[in-house]
């Protein structure tokens, strides 16, 4: 039947059969070249890729390392500033003291004369005060007390008061006058006048700390006194409690007025 279909036709089912399998083999064949060289590029492209994760895996741990250094670095240089700061700080606080404590030492010798009456001096302060010693404190009457200077501080005034610096050749004079001067009135041309030693400003403050402890411990029948330097010191009867600080005193009275209640 073929043959016949061929004789009468030309068609030949077998060539064309044959021609279909080659063409089938022909595309299967370009198929997988073209396969095999889009393989051949993705798997290029994957080792790129793969070497660029690589490179940026790299990259990102250099620069995590680098990071953790830094935070190492930071955290060192904070640790040393906050050391150096506090030793700054350690140092400052004792040039401050070391300096209050020269001034201290410098003006050991002074006294202070508050509340001294304007112009009463008549314009010779240390032969004024001289004079006036063993008038004011009749039991220093026979002790030689030197006055090396003295001067009023501020500008003069028509009216008021003014306070008096003196400077005592020995502080042992000073100490002598000041015990006097307790419990003692002194009045000059009417006007109570006062005696008190001449500190720094910073070891005045610390005084003046102590002032609200005073007030209390007198309530509880307590002596107070001020002790050089800036010390608070209390007496009853036998007792005796030294401070250093206004805490100190405070703590300490606290108790006390608990006890009492």
């Amino acid at each position: 039947m073929a043959e016949g279909l061929r004789s009468k036709t030309g068609f030949d089912p077998l060539k064309d059969d044959e021609k279909l399998e080659s063409f089938k083999l022909a595309v299967s064949s370009m198929l997988a070249a073209a396969m095999k060289e889009q393989q051949t590029f993705i798997e290029k492209q994957f080792v790129k890729f793969e070497e660029q994760l690589d490179n940026i895996k790299t990259e990102v741990t250099t620069n995590s390392n680098e990071i953790k250094k830094l935070k190492t670095d930071h955290k060192g240089l904070s640790t040393q500033l906050a050391k150096s700061e506090q030793s700054f700080q350690t140092t400052c606080c004792k040039l401050e003291a070391n300096i209050t404590e020269l001034e201290d030492r410098s003006w050991r010798d002074n006294i202070h004369i508050i509340n001294l009456p304007e112009k009463v001096e008549n314009r010779d302060a240390a032969y004024f005060v001289s004079s006036s010693l063993t008038k004011w404190f009749p039991a220093l009457n026979g002790e030689k007390m030197e006055v090396m200077r003295a001067h009023c501080i501020g500008p003069e005034r028509n009216t008021g008061s003014r306070t008096l610096i003196c400077k005592m050749l020995r502080y042992t004079d000073r100490d002598r006058i000041l015990k006097a001067a307790r419990g003692s009135r002194i009045e000059v041309s009417g006007k109570a006048i006062r005696f008190a030693t001449d500190y720094s400003n910073d070891t005045i403050k610390r005084c003046r700390s102590f002032s609200q402890a005073m007030e209390t411990a007198r309530k509880l029948g307590f002596i107070p006194f001020l002790i050089y330097s800036a010390k608070l010191k209390l007496s009853r009867g036998s007792e005796v409690h030294l401070f250093e600080t206004q805490a100190e005193a405070e703590d300490f009275l606290g108790a006390q007025t608990r006890l009492a209640d």
